[in-house]
Formats: C-alpha cells, sequence, structure tokens
C-alpha cells in the first residue's frame, strides 16, 4: 500500500467532518500511535497552545490494525501500532479541534511504520508539542543498573561476566582499546563540549568470526558497569532481526541516560543493508546522534568489513576509529590463552601444540582446550594428555578443512583419538 492512500481516506473523512476547515497534511511520528504513548500521555497534558483531550480509535478501509509488542522493563507489552485515530486538543482560547491521524506498514517484509497527519492550518506548533510528548512517554527509560539493557532480544537485560583481565589479547591492542574509552569518559566528553560537538564516539571492533570480540564487548560492558555507566545492548535476536528501529530505540535511549553509556552494537555490518544504510549513516554523521550530557561511546564489531563499504570506512567522523582483532600471532599469547582454558589441567607438556594454534581465532583455541578436557572426562581421565590435546588439535583442523564435505561421508565428524588398534575411537561429542 502506497501513502497516498492513507491521505486520501484521511482527506475524505476530513471533509465530512469538518467542511469548512482547512488543513495541512504532514508526515507524521509514528510514536503518536505507540500503544506506550496512548497510555501514558494522558487527557488534561497542557501543550504549547492547548490542552489534549484524549483520542479515539477510527475504522480506515486502508489499514489493517495490527501492534507490535516488546518488554517494558520486566512486563511484556504492545508498543508501535498501525491504526488510524482522532486526536482531540482544545486551545487555550477554549476552541476544541481534532487532529486526523493513520499509521500503516507499507511492506510486509520491513515493520517500518509510515504515519500521517491531517492538522488545522493554524494548530502546527500543538501538533509538534504533541509529538515530542508522545516520543518521550515511548522512549526508553534508563537508569543506573548493575546489569546491562538489552534493545531488541528475548530479554530485557542480561549480567556480563567476564572480566577484563580474562581478556587475552595482545598486550598494546588491549591496552589501545582500553585506554581510548576511558579518555574519552575521561576528559573527551569535555573536550567535545569545548567544541561544541556532541559527545559522541564510535568505536569499531573487525576481525574473522572467534577472535574474541564478543568477549571483548563483554568485559568492556562489565568495567563500564563498574564506573557506574548505562551500558545498553542492541540485540538481532529476536524475530525482527538486525533493523534501524532497534538502533532508533537505542539513541532515543542513551539520549535520554544523562549519565556516561556505553551502547554496543554487535555485527553493525548487518544494519547496514538497504533503506536502513542511509538512515544509520546519518546517525553516524551526527544529525540524529543521541545529545547524551555524559557522553556515548558507541562500540559496534564486524566479522566481515569488506560488506561495510567506503561510505562507513573512508568519510571523516563516521567510525573515529577501527581495531582489528587478528587471529593469535603470537606463541606467548597462544599459551597463555590455551593456560587459560585448560585451567587446574595445565601442563608444560601441552605447550607442544602451541604452534599449531598460530593463525587461528582465539575460538580455536578454546574448543581445543575444551574437547580434550571432555575427551579425557568420558575416558575417566583425571588429567589432559599431550597426546589427548595433540589429538583435539588434529581433529579440529580436520574439520575445518573438510567444511562441508562431511555431508557426503554419513558419519559424525566429532573430535577423536586413534585407538590403540589403528581403528577409531568414540569420541564424546559423537551420538
Amino acid at each position: 500500500m502506497q501513502y497516498e492512500r492513507l491521505v486520501q481516506w484521511a482527506a475524505a473523512l476530513w471533509q465530512e467532518r469538518y467542511p469548512a476547515q482547512p488543513f495541512t497534511t504532514l508526515w507524521a511520528s509514528s510514536e503518536c500511535s505507540n500503544r506506550i504513548a496512548l497510555q501514558q500521555v494522558r487527557a488534561g497534558r497542557k501543550l504549547k497552545q492547548a490542552r489534549y483531550d484524549g483520542y479515539a480509535e477510527l475504522s480506515s478501509p486502508v489499514i489493517v490494525p495490527i501492534s507490535d509488542y516488546g518488554a517494558r522493563g520486566r512486563r511484556m507489552v504492545l508498543t508501535a501500532t498501525a491504526g488510524a485515530f482522532i486526536f482531540r486538543f482544545t486551545a487555550d482560547d477554549g476552541t476544541p479541534f481534532e487532529v486526523i491521524y493513520a499509521s500503516s506498514y507499507f511492506d510486509d517484509d520491513v515493520q517500518d511504520l509510515t504515519a500521517i497527519a491531517l492538522v488545522p492550518q493554524s494548530r502546527l506548533e500543538t501538533w509538534a508539542a504533541f509529538e515530542v510528548v508522545c516520543s518521550r512517554a515511548v522512549r526508553p527509560r534508563i537508569r543506573r543498573r548493575r546489569d546491562v539493557y538489552i534493545i531488541g532480544g528475548t530479554d530485557a537485560f542480561f549480567d556480563p561476566t567476564v572480566d577484563w583481565p580474562d581478556v587475552i589479547l595482545e598486550d598494546s591492542l588491549k591496552r589501545d582499546i582500553f585506554e581510548d574509552i576511558e579518555a574519552f569518559f575521561g576528559e573527551g566528553v569535555g573536550i567535545y563540549r569545548q567544541l561544541k560537538l556532541t559527545p559522541f564516539r564510535k568505536l569499531l571492533m573487525a576481525g574473522v568470526p572467534g577472535t574474541g570480540k564478543t568477549m571483548l564487548c563483554a568485559a568492556l560492558a562489565k568495567h563500564a558497569l563498574s564506573r557506574r555507566r548505562i551500558v545498553v545492548y542492541v540485540s538481532g535476536s529476536d524475530r525482527d532481526g538486525a533493523t534501524f528501529e532497534k538502533i532508533q530505540r537505542a539513541f532515543q535511549a542513551v539520549a535520554s541516560a544523562r549519565y556516561p553509556t556505553l551502547l554496543i552494537v554487535e555485527e553493525i555490518d548487518a544494519y547496514l543493508r538497504g533503506e536502513d544504510k542511509a538512515r544509520i549513516l546519518n546517525v553516524l554523521d551526527g544529525v540524529e546522534s543521541p545529545n547524551n550530557s555524559g557522553g556515548t561511546l558507541l562500540l559496534a564489531t564486524t566479522n566481515y568489513p569488506d560488506a561495510i563499504d567506503d561510505r562507513v570506512f573512508k568519510r571523516p567522523g563516521r567510525l573515529d576509529r577501527i581495531f582489528v582483532i587478528p587471529p593469535i600471532e603470537d606463541a606467548t599469547l597462544a599459551e597463555q590463552m590455551l593456560r587459560h582454558y585448560m585451567a587446574e589441567q595445565w601442563h608444560a607438556d601441552h605447550a607442544v601444540v602451541v604452534p599449531k594454534l598460530l593463525g587461528q581465532p582465539g575460538a580455536f583455541v578454546r574448543e581445543v582446550a575444551v574437547h580434550a578436557r571432555m575427551l579425557a572426562a568420558h575416558e575417566r581421565k583425571l588429567e589432559v594428555t599431550a597426546t589427548m590435546l595433540q589429538d583435539s588439535v588434529n581433529s579440529l583442523l580436520k574439520q575445518m578443512r573438510l567444511e562441508g564435505d562431511f555431508l557426503a561421508q554419513r558419519r559424525p565428524l566429532g573430535l577423536e583419538t586413534p585407538s590403540p588398534n589403528g581403528g577409531r575411537r568414540r569420541s564424546p561429542t559423537d551420538f
């Protein structure tokens, strides 16, 4: 459906109800039909040059009413709504007037509401004030907490458990990331304000899957909470996936926070698609960036930097700094990571596998250690031998090389170790 049908229907209704009154047709805020705003903006609310008197829902042949829903605190509530409404007002001089409003989805595959409003020509300032009130009602209420706010996703909050010392990266890279963030929240916010700039800094961490970007984000989130900062995480895990609407909600929440805020968006390349790309670029440019007086730092990640075009990478200001999180390149770092995942089962002879860990992401080291420890447990062994660890590495490397070919072999591809008679000994990952 095209927006013209909304306007044609609304204009016909206007002529029927107010034939002698001129009107202006406006693009309107979809938040005016959000069920949260409809409930929280009460009749009697004083606005600029008028008072709000409430609303009535209308039946329209060109709109199918439907509401989305989501978490509001710890409750599930109705949110964005397609529908038709009459909003009623009384001017300061006692004259009543009404606004005809309609919102609808134009694409079944993209949940993006478009809204129009027919407003008396002399009442534009009142309507603008009403849209602001609705926007504030819908905006998530962000307060300091001991956990992370989730925008989208199936949960409202999560508690990060990764400590900063648990993050294993090359020392200078780890230090640079930490110091960049702390410098912004320390002196940087004041510098931005001195320059009359919105205190909004944007960092991107790029690297192949498994290099530890998610773990890094979790550790930085926990650190931020320890410094009494607000942390907001944008999730694409629910049925809506990666949409601009979630980014928009997150920025609205951040703008209202009034405290230093860390905003985390993983796999940002998933949001830079179709029409959403231009909208997000506007945010990165600062046109719609959150003006939070405490400062906002956007920490974004991508597994596929090639999917982010030059309009993001090469235009100054859209990204302030890019950190490349590489695979393991140093033997000392590889051994440190292996020690971490082997924990109390570490033995010096386990270092024999370190050369085979070079060039691999951190997730590879984790899986090698976990599967070797599982194999020892399965065989009722009290410790992981160097041979088990070597077999774990070799099996995982084999699995990576085979990729999709294992389907043709019609057998499990769990980690395995050779049996004493040269056959195959079952791995605990075989079912």
